[in-house]
């Protein structure tokens, strides 16, 4: 009996002793986790902080991007009904029972020259239905309405860089840089960056929301030089910006992403695609002088 007893006071003092320790061994693995969590929740608001800034930056670059003249004049040509009746973007008139060219005049291409002669005709269209010296069409069933006294002189400025640009208006005087506007068309460079290359075409994925355009802020950084406009002509992106993970990632994820034309574009039509490039920047579209 006494053995019995003794047996199980020596069982019960080493129970507890292994007990002392299991329990002294799940304390600081207890406290390890109570430490980690304080850690893990910092980690995600600043995860969510970063995603925030990422966001509001975007923003700002879009609003940026979206202030000059030719986007605020798409703008003002939506609010004021021109693509009703000129077709989205200007690229596709409706027909115009009895009048002279049988549609209404796109503001690319087709019948645009034969009412527009000079950039402050565009002005006169818009504010009087008619340019100087010219008569309205008596037989077009659906006339040009005259906004003068609908809009401010400003909306009427970017209105007319819109179309201008979106036409094209003019020819540029050198025959290489007339020759890259050719190239940038036939290899449908405007598809992407905007008529004249001067934007604004989404892109979700982006760094920076949208397709870059050639007379933006953003060329200096993307292209630094002509050997680089050749990469990304050829390539699909600069060397530069492909050994940068940081670039590599945008460039990888954005939706519209910049197709390698390869050996399908020769060395002198990219050599006047260039000069094309530095004329769009070096000759911003204006208004026409009153």
């Amino acid at each position: 009996m006494g053995s019995d007893r003794g047996a199980a006071d020596g069982g019960g003092e080493a129970g507890s002793r292994s007990a002392e320790r299991k329990v002294t061994a799940a304390a600081p693995a207890g406290r390890r986790r109570r430490s980690i969590v304080p850690w893990a929740l910092a980690a995600v608001v600043l995860a969510e902080a970063a995603a925030l800034a990422v966001v509001v930056v975007r923003d700002r670059w879009q609003a940026a991007a979206e202030a000059g003249p030719v986007q605020r004049g798409e703008r003002v040509a939506q609010r004021m009904g021109c693509f009703g009746c000129h077709g989205p973007g200007g690229s596709g008139g409706i027909p115009d029972p009895d009048s002279r060219a049988g549609d209404v005049p796109t503001w690319v291409g087709g019948s645009w020259t034969m009412y527009n002669h000079d950039p402050g005709d565009v002005r006169d269209w818009i504010l009087y239905g008619h340019p100087a010296g010219q008569r309205p069409d008596g037989g077009a069933l659906i006339k040009m309405p005259a906004y003068r006294g609908r809009m401010s002189a400003a909306d009427l400025a970017d209105l007319t860089v819109y179309v201008l640009t979106v036409s094209q208006f003019g020819d540029p005087t050198d025959p290489k840089v007339a020759a890259g506007r050719d190239v940038a068309l036939r290899f449908g460079c405007f598809g992407c960056h905007g008529a004249e290359g001067r934007g604004l075409i989404a892109d979700p994925g982006s760094l920076k929301g949208y397709v870059p355009a050639w007379d933006g802020a953003d060329y200096a950084d993307l292209v630094r030089s002509d050997a680089e406009l050749r990469q990304w002509v050829q390539k699909g992106a600069a060397d530069r910006l492909r050994a940068n993970p940081a670039a590599r990632h945008f460039l990888d994820g954005e939706v519209i992403q910049m197709p390698a034309f390869g050996d399908r574009i020769k060395p002198p039509e990219l050599d006047a695609l260039a000069a094309y490039v530095r004329w769009v920047r070096q000759h911003p579209r204006r208004a026409p002088r009153t």
